[in-house]
């Protein structure tokens, strides 16, 4: 029984680094790039295409938290380019808010993608309104859409 456990842990490592195979270390390029305490609570990855083969340019966004805060979280994120030395940060992005970034789409030289931020007069825990984004993948400029 005993050996169990670590064997089990050791199987959900391997298919937790075989899932990220081609991508390289994003936890250490999203710390590097986005954190300025050195630690991340969460972070997002969002590709415009899933194959690392053929992914030229991602949306980073990593969940900081606020020194001395009581669980608060800043947000930092920047637009990834791919070029012969790996992934790097082009640009940061400015004015993104809203926790769980997804149903991302890149086209015509902008990322459209959903976070949940806090409706009118729900409390600070429970975020539920959806907001989606429009990211410049240019200038880094994020404009709320609705």
């Amino acid at each position: 029984m005993r050996i169990i456990g670590p064997l089990l842990a050791l199987l959900l490592a391997a298919s937790g680094a075989a899932a990220q195979d081609g991508w390289g270390n994003l936890d250490a390029l999203l710390l590097s790039s986005l954190s300025n305490t050195g630690s991340m609570e969460a972070s997002y990855w969002l590709p415009d295409s899933a194959d690392p083969a053929q992914a030229q340019v991602a949306i980073g966004v990593a969940y900081v938290h606020i020194p001395g805060s009581a669980g608060s979280v800043s947000i930092g994120s920047g637009i990834f380019r791919r070029g012969a030395a790996g992934w790097q940060m082009a640009a940061p992005v400015t004015g993104l808010f809203g926790h769980e970034p997804r149903a991302h789409q890149f086209q015509n030289g902008q990322v459209q993608l959903l976070t949940t931020m806090l409706g009118p007069g729900e409390p600070r825990c429970c975020p539920t309104q959806e907001a989606m984004w429009r990211i410049d993948l240019t200038t880094g400029q994020a404009e709320r859409v609705y």
